[in-house]
């Protein structure tokens, strides 16, 4: 188990930094500080001044003084949380290595998963870096700068666990590796995930972000991928967290020289939630393809930017991102597609689908394009809007009930990004969880189409 050092607890202004079981190696002790300037000096974000905020008020739910600073103390067994999804339908052969966070750091899963690799794939964060920090050095920090933002900095001056999940030249190691990073008990939590990929190398990640209902809590996940030549990362990850935790993100991969990057997220929890999802295509002929899925409930909100910055000539991303809001609920997006200079040949795409089960859910889109070459093909589609009334008429027609018809219809919306997730379990996973959610949504009578559920 990893062991952390005490800290006093945090304010907005101020923060301390900690260290991982044994100390930090010198280098993330320095990056630690360096965010630790980073963080006092950034400003709040602001709805009034920061136009990434702009449609995102109650920013106070980040505040870190809200939240119960966790103690090392209280370690203990395995959360029941975190002990369900464990054994939940993620469960199967085809997880190759396992790794827990929670607001103490890195948990032992119950059992250890057997691997057929030579040396360990994937590591709880202090073990990785302990044991291959050369390797390490050049992704953390690096990938994603501590002054990015305001909480990429926090997440490096607090961060208590992760994973460190590297497979080397060539190698193309079976099933997937699956992470689970949990909150509870109205604390906050870093985790911090580090995944390098060396040349040709390929893998799948399974990233799961939760926490039990009932509890206010924050989970602040800073996601690093570096992607070598040739290389090929399927990465997975589910936002499944309880109805009060606030979740605030940032995945960010850098695409090497003919490598690709594909990233399939799902989001059907949280009260409140911020995410960025980032791609920088540094690479010529890369490759990214980004999809995704939210629904929302009640006076869930959903905030996702992402950004397809074409560095290098040649490369290729297609973004797909649809969103169902239901009762009081909002989504806001917002995604850039950048060309560089130099970038010829750049071939983007994305594409944002809404649709509003109810009169006063809502739904703000805002795609854009900044383009400094003159020779590429980049486009965007954005549409909101109700139900269309033929398909409810069709379905009706044929003796099905409004209610029941109106689920179908959302099940229909969600098909292509459903089917975008790999076979077997990661993809019957995310249509069950739809499925949990459009029941929910029935039970509430916010899929009869009559209004807004009190």
């Amino acid at each position: 188990m990893t062991e952390t050092v005490a800290a006093p607890g945090l304010t907005r202004e101020e923060a301390s930094t900690i260290a991982l079981a044994g100390g930090d190696p010198d280098w993330l002790a320095a990056l630690r500080e360096t965010a630790l300037a980073a963080y006092r000096e950034a400003p709040w974000p602001s709805s009034t001044r920061d136009e990434d905020w702009r449609r995102t008020p109650q920013i106070d739910k980040l505040d870190p003084a809200s939240y119960a600073e966790p103690d090392s103390s209280d370690k203990g067994e395995l959360p029941l949380y975190l002990s369900d999804a464990l054994k939940g339908s993620m469960a199967g052969d085809e997880v190759s290595a396992v790794v827990i966070t929670d607001e103490h750091g890195n948990l032992e899963p119950p059992t250890a998963v057997e691997s057929t690799a030579s040396t360990p794939i994937a590591l709880p964060l202090a073990a990785g870096l302990a044991s291959d920090g050369e390797v390490w050095r050049t992704v953390a920090g690096v990938v994603t700068p501590p002054g990015l933002r305001k909480f990429v900095s926090l997440n490096t001056v607090k961060t208590r666990g992760g994973a460190c999940i590297h497979v080397a030249k060539g190698e193309k190691p079976g099933g997937y590796v699956r992470i689970l990073n949990g909150v509870s008990g109205g604390s906050l939590s870093f985790p911090r995930v580090l995944i390098k990929l060396e040349e040709g190398a390929s893998l799948t990640v399974l990233e799961e972000w939760i926490s039990p209902d009932a509890d206010s809590s924050l989970l602040a996940p800073v996601v690093e991928v570096e992607l070598s030549r040739g290389a090929h990362l399927n990465h997975l990850i589910f936002q499944r967290c309880g109805d009060q935790t606030v979740v605030q993100s940032t995945v960010r991969a850098l695409v090497g020289q003919e490598a690709r990057y594909e990233v399939h997220w799902s989001m059907l929890g949280a009260a409140w939630q911020k995410s960025y999802f980032e791609v920088l295509l540094q690479g010529e002929a890369s490759d990214a393809r980004l999809t995704g899925l939210s629904v929302g409930r009640m006076k869930q909100h959903y905030d996702v930017q992402t950004l397809q910055d074409h560095i290098a000539r040649g490369a290729v991303s297609d973004l797909l991102y649809r969103v169902a809001v239901a009762d009081r609920s909002r989504s806001v997006y917002a995604g850039l597609i950048r060309v560089e200079e130099g970038a010829q040949k750049t071939n983007a795409y994305v594409q944002n689908r809404n649709l509003l089960l109810s009169p006063v859910a809502k739904a703000d889109s805002n795609p854009t394009l900044e383009i400094l070459a003159n020779d590429v093909r980049c486009t965007h589609g954005s549409t909101a809007g109700r139900i269309d009334d033929n398909q409810l008429f069709y379905c009706e027609s044929r003796g099905i009930e409004r209610p029941q018809a109106r689920r179908l219809i959302v099940e229909g919306f969600f098909a292509d990004v459903i089917d975008s997730f790999p076979e077997g379990n990661p993809r019957e996973s995310v249509r069950g969880y739809v499925l949990e959610e459009l029941q929910e949504l029935a039970r509430s009578g916010a899929l009869a189409g009559s209004g807004p559920a009190a």
